[in-house]
């Protein structure tokens, strides 16, 4: 005789509606999951959206920095204007900043920036940012914010949340990017890379007293014109001075006297191979306290006018060196030795473009303004938030940058 357990098969139906129970959970949690794990990517595509928005925009902040405190300027508010809220202009930061965040894609969406979600404001790498404001603080810092909400892109829409009663979500995310800049010590080989080097050498004193405004000062006699600009430009090498020195072109690589290798370093700059002979002939690294003696070139050549007149707006480093005998007037000395045992004794470089080239031969003119530059094989130990305040070895306006960082 067979015998059935009752009990057992009581507890044998009462498993199915548990089941459903829990298959309901568990579906609804799958469902869950998976929108919060689409915010989560959604929510990273809008942080990079705002990182290349705001690294974008920030280096467009680095020519009109240097405008801005450049010596003689007097359109100082209309800078700050161009780079605070220009919106038509496609090199100014907040165009730019909207173009890199449409770019990119957040949920299927390329994503709009409204200027309203761009601010600017001034870092001084230590204490709390500060809005920017004419004309106490020139903005160094960008800030973007990238949003699918009801404001901008459209909310973000769920998969499973409205079986939840929750059909979207609304993300942001926000990036703030600093220009840095400090002063050049050396140079750094890179495959294929030219470092954009005039092949002729500044005064460090002319050049401090140029950049710090000291435009009467004994250094700059008969060396300060006007730009076709309207601010001061400063030449090169000041004709009528009657100063002993080697006063020509500069060897900014493998020496040379010929004239074909100064015009390529004028369109080109100075190739790895260049970089190559002064690091290993150690005239390279340098400062005020570790000056290295770079060979002085030929007088300068009329055939050289219109290399140099193409460099006419684009940036470039200059060599800046310590003069030999460094007293204004008739007793000073440029180089060190004469004719082809000529030496500068280079300190550094700064951050210039040609303005203004013209006339012949030893009276050819060469004169320049300061110009933002970021070189990639530049060498720069001391970068740290660009600011007017900030101490540098060869004064303000700080011209040579690194690429900007991200700071918030």
């Amino acid at each position: 005789m067979t015998y059935r357990n009752a009990r057992l098969d009581v507890r044998r139906a009462a498993i199915i509606p548990m089941a459903a129970i829990l298959m309901t959970m568990m579906v609804g949690m799958l469902a869950f999951s998976i929108d919060i794990g689409y915010i989560c990517a959604v929510e990273a595509e809008l942080q990079n959206a705002a990182d290349a928005a705001a690294l974008a925009g920030a280096q467009q902040m680095q020519s009109p920095f240097v405008s801005y405190y450049s010596p003689g300027q007097t359109q100082q508010q209309q800078i700050f204007l161009q780079v605070t809220t220009d919106t038509s202009s496609a090199s100014s930061p907040i165009p730019t900043a909207q173009q890199f965040a449409a770019a990119n894609r957040a949920g299927g969406v390329n994503i709009q920036v409204p200027t309203s979600d761009i601010s600017f404001s001034y870092y001084d790498g230590t204490n709390p940012f500060v809005a920017a404001s004419y004309p106490n603080y020139f903005p160094n810092t960008i800030t973007v914010t990238t949003r699918r909400d009801t404001t901008a892109n459209g909310s973000l829409g769920l998969f499973f949340g409205q079986i939840f009663g929750i059909t979207t979500s609304n993300l942001t995310a926000t990036a703030s990017a600093t220009i840095y800049a400090g002063d050049v010590s050396s140079l750094q080989v890179i495959s294929g890379v030219s470092a954009h080097i005039l092949p002729v050498a500044l005064d460090m004193n002319v050049w401090t007293n140029y950049a710090n405004g000291n435009l009467t000062s004994d250094w700059l006699t008969n060396a300060v014109t006007t730009g076709s600009n309207g601010n001061p430009q400063l030449q090169v090498y000041i004709n009528g001075t009657n100063t002993p020195g080697s006063f020509g072109l500069l060897d900014v690589g493998v020496p040379s006297n010929s004239a074909p290798a100064f015009r390529n370093w004028i369109d080109d700059g100075s190739t790895p191979n260049d970089i190559s002979y002064l690091l290993s002939n150690n005239l390279l690294p340098v400062s005020p306290t570790s000056p290295e003696p770079w060979k002085a070139g030929p007088g300068l050549k009329s055939t050289l006018l219109s290399n140099f007149q193409s460099q006419i707006g684009q940036p470039n480093l200059i060599p800046l060196f310590q003069a030999s005998n460094p007293v204004p007037g008739t007793s000073y000395v440029a180089a060190t030795g004469t004719g082809q045992n000529a030496t500068y004794s280079i300190v550094g470089f700064a951050g210039i473009t040609i303005s203004q080239a013209d006339g012949s031969g030893g009276g050819l003119t060469i004169s320049i303004q300061p110009s933002a530059i970021v070189d990639p094989t530049e060498v720069i130990s001391n970068a740290s938030p660009a600011r007017a305040s900030q101490t540098t070895i060869f004064g303000t306006p700080q011209t040579t940058f690194v690429s900007a960082k991200l700071t918030q």
